[in-house]
């Protein structure tokens, strides 16, 4: 072939040049491709999210996170590298692209090459699910070209520091963007419910909820368990104990925590005019115990005179070993000293305060240092200090965890109210309300005294069944009870083996 038809390198006229070319030109679009892609890779990645890999992340996670941590710490170094050797070989392409096509066509080939594979497809690439795991693989490859092109990147990347920063600092999740965060992640939850309540319905699937109603085979069951497996139910996707998704209770409780910070003392205490207190003189009889009982509280504040000069609290576990028939005056016992705070305290102060055991109930007042120094002088309160409220740690836990504590006592102490609710409205004649619950716990309490006496005696020697006899108590039931009127009501002598509530 002639010189002027060689100008072009085709297989015909020099076929190794024409290969050569070829091979450069392939090599140019790939390197021009990952270099966009890791562009677009390693500077998409978050710094934050890196380290919390790091931190929290599983075994591979930990070990990408620590292969591309280094480089993405240095921000502009790693940029000005990239576009270096991006920029290289977009510009070298259709120098040889011109040694294969003339020079029009060289042109479209290289615009059209470097746009889609030196652009769409590795931005695609590098930024899809696996965008860790490849930043990882190709780490070793960029630090290479971060020692090769640093005579020109790292001084260019100085500057870039000198001028707009160091853009080394973590950029940290502020709390109502960490609130939305975990917002998000229970409406995607939700969301995916109802398209698996959706699809249910589509396939006519029902809930696999109980076999308790009807008959099931063998075979029904087996459908079940495979129909639930692939539509799981709604307790089992939010309640499930594995897998990496937040749970609705662990929603609600971040959210709590979050929300505490910002919360004071006055939001969620119990009002001074609805808490039970004692008078310090008052003497510890049946009926006073039965009250404190009734109460269903841990800790009682006792005030002296007025209820402004509260002296100390008394804890209930100490009525144990006390004999209603002694009638000891509340003062003789042994009173502990609550913690006073003013009401603007935030909820996490005083939750460190009950941390420290000294008490679990403090009192709201404005005044708190005049009540302390009081306290410390061993005089009185004065008539004037006003006390707003109390709270308690299950009070600040509540708040926390979102959700009402109940412990034993309110369970069963509601549970004898909506009892003995019920029982008056299917029976006219018996009387309901606060004061026939009162007695029933006052039964109750009795009860419980008798039995310490009991074991009191029994250790002395007396006999058993004598004292069995002698423990009958008067419990009240609606079966003994005769006529219409309070007036004709009367008590019948029961069992202390017999249960309080007959159901």
């Amino acid at each position: 072939m002639s010189e002027e038809e060689c100008e072009i390198s085709t297989p015909y006229c020099n076929p190794t040049a024409f290969g050569i070319n070829i091979l450069i030109c392939m090599l140019l679009i790939a390197t021009a491709g990952m270099m966009a892609g890791l562009t677009m890779g390693l500077l998409s990645l978050d710094k934050l999210n890196i380290l919390i890999l790091k931190m929290e992340g599983s075994l591979l996670e930990k070990r990408y996170a620590a292969k591309v941590a280094p480089i993405v710490d240095r921000h502009h170094f790693l940029l000005v590298t990239l576009l270096l050797v991006n920029a290289g070989a977009n510009e070298a392409l259709p120098i040889f692209l011109n040694r294969l096509v003339p020079e029009a066509i060289s042109i479209l080939l290289s615009v059209t090459c470097v746009l889609l594979f030196g652009e769409i497809l590795p931005s695609a690439i590098f930024t899809g699910p696996q965008q860790l795991q490849i930043a990882a693989f190709l780490s070793p490859l960029v630090k290479f070209l971060m020692i090769v092109t640093s005579p020109i990147s790292y001084p260019i990347s100085k500057v870039l520091d000198y001028c707009f920063g160091d853009d080394h600092a973590l950029q940290k999740y502020k709390r109502n963007e960490l609130k939305a965060l975990i917002a998000l992640q229970k409406e995607s939850q939700q969301a995916k419910l109802h398209r698996l309540d959706r699809a249910r319905m589509e396939a006519n699937i029902p809930y696999c909820r109980s076999f308790s109603k009807g008959t099931f085979t063998k075979v029904d069951i087996a459908d079940y368990g495979n129909l639930n497996s692939e539509f799981p139910t709604p307790h089992r996707e939010l309640h499930s104990a594995h897998g990496t998704r937040l749970h609705l209770d662990e929603v609600t409780i971040i959210h709590g925590a979050l929300d505490l910070s910002s919360k004071t003392v006055v939001e969620v205490m119990i009002p001074i005019a609805k808490v039970y207190m004692l008078e310090h003189s008052t003497k510890l009889n049946q009926n006073v115990m039965a009250d404190i009982l009734a109460s269903g509280h841990s800790r009682i504040p006792v005030y002296k005179e007025h209820p402004s000069n509260i002296i100390g609290l008394l804890l209930v576990k100490r009525l144990i070993v006390v004999d209603p028939d002694d009638q000891r005056a509340v003062k003789d016992l042994c009173l502990r000293k609550p913690i006073v705070t003013t009401p603007d305290e935030s909820c996490y102060s005083i939750l460190n305060e009950f941390q420290k055991g000294r008490s679990h109930i403090a009192l709201l007042t404005k005044e708190a240092q005049i009540v302390e120094k009081c306290w410390e002088e061993e005089k009185d309160i004065p008539p004037n200090v006003e006390f707003v409220g109390i709270v308690t740690i299950e009070d600040v836990i509540e708040e926390l965890i979102q959700e009402e504590i109940e412990d034993e006592s309110d369970m069963y102490v509601q549970g004898i109210v909506n009892h003995w609710r019920s029982k008056a409205k299917k029976h006219t004649f018996h009387p309901a309300g606060k004061s026939f619950v009162k007695t029933k716990l006052k039964a109750l309490a009795e009860r419980a005294r008798l039995r310490v006496r009991d074991r009191k005696l029994l250790l002395s020697g007396s006999d058993l069944d004598d004292l069995r006899n002698r423990s009958m108590i008067q419990v009240l039931s609606p079966s003994h009870f005769v006529g219409h009127s309070d007036s004709t009501q009367h008590l019948e002598i029961i069992s202390e083996s017999t249960p309080l509530i007959n159901q």
